[in-house]
C-alpha cells in the first residue's frame, strides 16, 4: 500500500497540484470536486450501478494524498479504525 501511496502522490506533485504550501481546506476542496463528479455519475446512471470506478478511486486516492502530505500513516489509522468498528460490531451482537 505504501508503495500506492507514494506513486500517486509523486505523480500528483509532478503536475504540479500538490506542493509544500497544499493546504488541508485545498485537499478538503479536491475531496468535495471528486465527490461531486461520483454523484453526478450515480443521478445520470451512466454506469452499472450508478458507480463510476474511476471517480470512487479519485476519491481514495485524494484522501491518501492528504494522509502522505500531513505525514499520517494511513496504513496504520485504518487498521486502527477497522478495530474500533469490529468492537462497535460485537457489540450490537
Amino acid at each position: 500500500m505504501k508503495d500506492l501511496i507514494e506513486r500517486n502522490y509523486q505523480s500528483i506533485v509532478k503536475r504540479g497540484l500538490i506542493t509544500n504550501k497544499t493546504t488541508c481546506d485545498e485537499f478538503i476542496d479536491k475531496i468535495y470536486e471528486e465527490v461531486h463528479e461520483l454523484n453526478m455519475y450515480a443521478n445520470g446512471g451512466q454506469t452499472t450501478f450508478g458507480i463510476d470506478e474511476l471517480e470512487l478511486a479519485d476519491i481514495i486516492l485524494v484522501c491518501l494524498n492528504m494522509a502522505k502530505h500531513f505525514n499520517i500513516d494511513i496504513e496504520k489509522v485504518l487498521n486502527e479504525k477497522i478495530k474500533i468498528n469490529e468492537q462497535r460490531a460485537h457489540k450490537n451482537i
